[in-house]
This record gives C-alpha cells, sequence and structure tokens, in this order.
C-alpha cells in the first residue's frame, strides 16, 4: 500500500509537459506539413506561441484521433503511419490539461522524423495549361484538367510528385492516364478538349472521377497516382512502373476547398522516369462489373448496405493493362479504397486457396475528404486459387434512391491497387 501511494504521489507531482519540451517536437514531425502559414491545413502550428493559443482544439483533435488524418484503424503493417503513440496523445492531452505551460525555449525538445516518402529525382514537369480560380459557391470544388503527355519516347513511370499552385486551396489531387492506344482511340482526346473549352475557366467540373461534367462517360483510364497535403512525393516500389507512350494524355483531378481561402492555382505535378524496369505495374481498379450496369442500389433510409465483390481479378487487370502478363500471379504494392458521401465502412482483404486471409486495407469510418493509398511494409502475392475481396458498406439517410455513377449524389466501390507482375 505504501509503494503504491508513493508512486501516486509522484506521478501527481511529475512536471506537466511543456511547449518547447514535449508538445513542439509532436506537431513539427506530424503536424506542420500541412498546418503553416498559408498551408491547406487553415492555421499554423509551427510556433510554441500558435501551439499555446490553440492548445484546446489540438488535445481534442488528436484525444478523438481525427488528427493526424489516418482513417485505417487497424489492419496490416503500412510502410508510412503517421498515426500519433498513445503516449504522444497523453502527452498532448496531459500538456493542454494543465493549461498549456510553454517552459523554457532553450531546452526545446527534437522533432520527430517526419514519416513518409519522397520524389528521388525530377524528369518530367506538367504544368497546368493556365491558372484557374475556384468556384466559391460551396466550400468544394473538383475540376479537372486535361495534359498531353510531353515525353517524346515510351517510358516507365517510377515516381510521382504533385506542386501546387496555392497550398491554401488544393486539399487533394489525383492523376489518371489516358494512353494513346485506347479503346476509344483519339475521340477520347477530342472529347476531353471539348470538356475544356465548354465551360468557364481552365478544365471542366468533375466529381468522382475524370469523366466528364455529368460523370456519364466512362473514360479509359488509368490511375497514376495521388497526392494529399504533406506529402513530399513518391518513388514506386523498386524495379517497377507505369508504361507511359508519346500522345498519351494526363487528366490532373483537383479538390479545392475554399472555405478559408480564395485565388487562384495552377498545379504542376513531377515524373520521375525510366527506359526499363524489371516489372510492369499499374494502378489496377477491383469491383464488380456489374456495378456500373445497373447492379448497385442503395434504397433510401438504407443503414448498413453491403455491396461485395470476390473473385480473381487477372482477366479484368489484363483487360485493362494489355502490357501486363499475370499467368504467374500478381504482387500487391498498395491499397486505395474509393467512395463517395454514403459510405459508412470498407475493406480490401486477399483471400488464399487454404482459407487464410491477409487484409490489406480496413477502414472501419470512411471520410471522403480523406482518401490515401496505403503502401504495404511488406507486399503480399496473388496466386492461383486466390480470391481478391472488396466490401463497401453504406447508410443512406436521404429520401432518393442512389445508384453507381460519378456525380456528386451517385455513389461507387472501388478498390485501386498498385500491382506488378511476378
Amino acid at each position: 500500500m505504501k509503494h503504491l501511494f508513493l508512486f501516486a504521489l509522484a506521478t501527481a507531482c511529475a512536471p506537466a509537459p511543456t511547449t518547447y519540451g514535449d508538445v513542439m517536437p509532436i506537431l513539427e514531425g506530424r503536424c506542420t506539413n500541412c498546418h503553416y502559414e498559408g498551408g491547406v491545413g487553415g492555421f499554423a502550428l509551427d510556433s510554441a506561441e500558435s501551439a499555446t493559443q490553440l492548445h484546446s482544439q489540438i488535445a481534442d483533435a488528436v484525444t478523438s484521433e481525427r488528427m493526424p488524418p489516418w482513417p485505417a484503424k487497424e489492419g496490416p503493417d503500412y510502410a508510412y503511419d503517421w498515426r500519433l503513440t498513445t503516449e504522444q496523445i497523453e502527452t498532448i492531452r496531459d500538456w493542454s490539461d494543465a493549461g498549456a505551460p510553454e517552459g523554457d525555449a532553450s531546452e526545446k525538445g527534437e522533432s520527430l522524423a517526419r514519416i513518409g516518402s519522397s520524389l528521388s529525382r525530377v524528369d518530367l514537369s506538367l504544368t497546368m495549361p493556365e491558372p484557374y480560380s475556384p468556384s466559391s459557391a460551396t466550400n468544394d470544388d473538383y475540376r479537372c484538367f486535361p495534359i498531353p503527355w510531353s515525353g517524346e519516347d515510351t517510358a516507365f513511370i517510377t515516381g510521382f510528385n504533385a506542386v501546387p499552385g496555392n497550398a491554401e486551396l488544393v486539399h487533394h489531387i489525383a492523376a489518371f492516364l489516358i494512353p494513346k492506344d485506347n479503346l476509344m482511340g483519339d475521340d477520347v482526346f477530342e472529347q476531353l478538349e471539348a470538356w475544356d473549352s465548354e465551360e468557364d475557366g481552365a478544365g471542366y467540373s468533375c466529381f468522382g472521377g475524370p469523366s466528364g461534367p455529368t460523370g456519364d462517360l466512362q473514360l479509359p483510364i488509368q490511375q497514376l497516382a495521388q497526392w494529399v497535403p504533406g506529402n513530399q512525393g513518391l518513388d514506386f516500389p523498386d524495379g517497377t512502373g507505369i508504361e507511359v507512350t508519346p500522345g498519351s494524355w494526363v487528366v490532373l483531378q483537383i479538390h479545392y476547398n475554399t472555405a478559408s481561402s480564395t485565388g487562384s492555382d495552377q498545379t504542376a505535378i513531377e515524373f520521375k522516369l525510366d527506359n526499363t524496369v524489371d516489372a510492369h505495374a499499374a494502378y489496377a481498379p477491383w469491383l464488380n462489373n456489374l456495378w456500373p450496369l445497373g447492379q448497385m442500389t442503395i434504397a433510401p433510409g438504407a443503414e448498413g448496405t453491403d455491396f461485395i465483390a470476390e473473385g480473381d481479378p487477372r482477366a479484368f487487370f489484363e483487360f485493362l493493362n494489355p502490357n501486363m502478363e499475370l499467368d504467374n500471379g500478381f504482387r500487391i504494392h498498395s491499397s486505395m479504397l474509393h467512395m463517395h458521401r454514403l459510405g459508412a465502412s470498407g475493406s480490401v482483404s486477399l483471400i488464399h486457396e487454404d482459407g487464410s486471409e491477409d487484409p490489406l486495407l480496413v477502414i472501419p469510418e470512411w471520410d471522403f475528404d480523406w482518401q490515401f493509398s496505403f503502401e504495404l511494409a511488406t507486399p503480399v502475392d496473388f496466386k492461383d486459387g486466390d480470391q481478391l475481396s472488396l466490401t463497401c458498406t453504406y447508410d443512406n439517410p436521404t429520401t432518393e434512391e442512389v445508384n453507381w455513377g460519378e456525380g456528386s449524389d451517385d455513389e461507387m466501390c472501388v478498390a485501386n491497387l498498385y500491382i506488378s507482375q511476378l
């Protein structure tokens, strides 16, 4: 009993964490990549003064695990995981509860090492042809910008980065590739140019994907990469790359958030290129092929409605990527889940022939605003007898039936995997 009393007394008398000594090292390593002056975070957390002023909001955001944003709450080990540890959360909470004492600036702790990838070199850069001023009619403006590929030779994209022209406006970016030899031929490029010239300003409005202002034309697209604030780009897994031929186009989809800022943007995207790779790779979408054909209906008022796609995806992947040979299987490096506003939860898993299962991605609480590609720390292989499983769960509080589509009032269920040949 005496020992317990002494322990409790020592704990009660322990000095409270301080801004300089304990909290700024956490914020600098996990928060200031978005929360800096002029950044999309909306306010800066790169000084002791700003952190102290906002201590209650910071403590609430990290305790509820809203920040740093990381929707995958369980599942496999990922290559990059910027969630705070339990100890780090407790440090910030205790600091706030104590009134956010600043401490001694001369005793500032060492910042946490930042977690994330980076682009090792830039071989080609493409820029939006002209600046665009996002609409402030709503807080969110989804815009697509078609950009012709300027490379003169067939190459492999082996890395990607985005450089927002206005970091206060750009919430996230997705890049899509339309190959020169796509199934629609040159008609698709003529359609892109028509959309680009129809609306006022640069580009055209889009939401779920780059398939036109109304989302009713399914373009032959392949996702190249995604970018969210704080990212410094990435090199694709060693020895892998996405083939791109001269005459192809890139469609840049940008989500602008105008809640706290206005102005114009002229974003650029950067690529690392190589002439050869050990294994062809692609971002391969997995879904039930019948869903876009009218077989995905979410009833009015429905709660917990599940849609499940399960099977061997190799024939579908090869159809979308004719240069890939997957008879021997394929390697899964990362996964990304895509739904719209009615999504409640989702998961992607690899089911082996013996019944064992490798979870690739589990998102228990879907948030449309935070769609990441989660790279596995150790890739997994899909072999003969395996199945790929995708589950999307929806709640529909509206009085309208919702069906598949790329519009903001439609829904989708897609798992985008970065795969390579074995």
